[in-house]
């Protein structure tokens, strides 16, 4: 569970220099090979990262502000920790810092009254780059580029939502 309004606070008006993934290196093949460990992603800034997690059988975000990526709890010992870089994927223009100029998400009520539960969340950089993140893929967190967010919504509107009625809620620079 996470509040929407602090995951604006936190970061709009802010710079991001990169996305990064979790995951370790698979040295068992005659090229190492980086396995992505998709249920956390990063969004990296200048002194630390906002971390974005999907709950262990859950379907929503949650976020915190952390130091630096860090290994997962479930990782092998004999697995060496590795984060690769997405900001090349999603982050088009040429540029060392994005400005977040827009963050769209669509929430539900949690479990206790007052909880908002975020189904998925679009990241607007520089009013051009987009970063789609569905927490309720199979294997972790979808991340997707631009048009992913309304295509998302406009199929979450043909079915019944057993979570109850998802709502939009947008942050913008000047809201």
């Amino acid at each position: 569970m996470t509040d929407v309004t602090l995951l604006f606070a936190t970061l709009g008006h802010t710079l991001v220099s990169d996305i990064q993934v979790p995951g370790y290196i698979d040295r068992d093949g005659p090229i190492p090979q980086f396995v992505p460990l998709p249920r956390t992603f990063y969004l990296v800034r200048d002194k630390d990262c906002v971390q974005f997690d999907v709950p262990l059988s859950q379907d929503f975000l949650t976020f915190r502000v952390a130091e630096r990526p860090t290994p997962p709890e479930n990782l092998d010992e004999d697995e060496e920790f590795a984060t690769s870089s997405y900001g090349r994927l999603f982050l088009s223009e040429d540029l060392s810092s994005f400005a977040v100029t827009r963050i769209r998400c669509l929430v539900s009520d949690g479990p206790s009254p007052g909880e908002v539960l975020v189904k998925c969340a679009e990241f607007q950089f520089e009013d051009s780059s987009y970063l789609f993140a569905d927490p309720r893929n199979l294997f972790g967190i979808r991340l997707a580029g631009h048009g992913a967010y309304d295509r998302w919504k406009a199929w979450e509107q043909n079915l019944e939502a057993p979570g109850g009625t998802l709502r939009e809620v947008v942050w913008t620079p000047g809201s």
